[in-house]
């Protein structure tokens, strides 16, 4: 079985005759490496098309919360002006953020835009205090407050070996990633599928120097470079050890 080969092509004084067994895996590993080189180049044309829709809607003309188109994809990164109340009794602080080689928070908090219905507004970040025990001390505006921000959605996931716990015994509450569906369980409120960032120039503001968006394509192009080169090379050994020259009979 392990002899067997499959057919067997003279080229001049060369035979090219592959065997059963090393072809099927030589096709496997091809079709592997062939696939993720397609992978890379992919990512490398989503990322170079989220970062033009960044760098195009920067220049867009705030809009309501209404008026925001209706798919996740189509909001991300619009400008948008909001006016509603701060729930100021319960905030969220959104764990390990670092500004400038210091640890913080992301100030969270849920902003009523119309009756019955609430957005989340990242509102900067602020230092942890020297125990980490001791929560930081901030205020939250009361009454009406008029903000502008753009939209970030979907939201901070990050990879989380257990279901989050949620400390409700004294607010603010810390939490490691922005889940709305689950926070909107424990504010018991319907808050909309998406967080507002908000400018520098709008009150009831913190630290809002939000870090650039890496959207590096070349990267992957290089991986995907490094992918195809592989493929290449076992393409050329396949053939290389499968082809044999013709021993003359004289």
């Amino acid at each position: 079985m392990l002899d067997l080969r499959l057919f067997t092509i003279r080229l001049g004084s060369y035979t090219f005759s592959p065997k059963l067994i090393p072809t099927v895996v030589a096709l496997l590993l091809l079709y592997l490496l062939y696939s993720l080189g397609q992978w890379q180049l992919s990512r490398a044309e989503s990322k170079e098309s989220l970062k033009q829709q960044i760098e195009s809607r920067r220049d867009f003309k705030p809009v309501g919360l209404t008026m925001l188109p209706i798919s996740d994809e189509e909001k991300q990164f619009i400008p948008v002006t909001l006016t509603g109340k701060f729930n100021s009794e319960k905030n969220f602080l959104l764990d390990n953020k670092i500004v400038e080689q210091k640890a913080g928070y992301h100030v969270i908090s849920a902003l009523e835009v119309e009756q019955d219905e609430w957005v989340l507004v990242n509102r900067g970040w602020i230092s942890r205090t020297r125990y980490r025990s001791d929560l930081p001390e901030f205020e939250t505006p009361e009454g009406d407050v008029v903000l502008s921000g753009f939209i970030r959605t979907p939201y901070d996931k990050v990879f989380m070996l257990q279901e989050q716990q949620y400390d409700l015994r004294r607010w603010p509450v810390i939490i490691q990633s922005v889940n709305i569906k689950e926070l909107s369980k424990v504010l018991d409120i319907k808050l909309k599928p998406y967080v507002v960032m908000l400018d520098k120039e709008s009150v009831a503001g913190f630290n809002r120097n939000w870090p650039a968006y890496k959207l590096d394509s070349d990267k992957h192009i290089g991986y995907a470079v490094q992918w195809f080169a592989l493929f290449c090379a076992l393409l050329g050994i396949f053939f290389i050890v499968n082809t044999k020259r013709i021993e003359d009979d004289d």
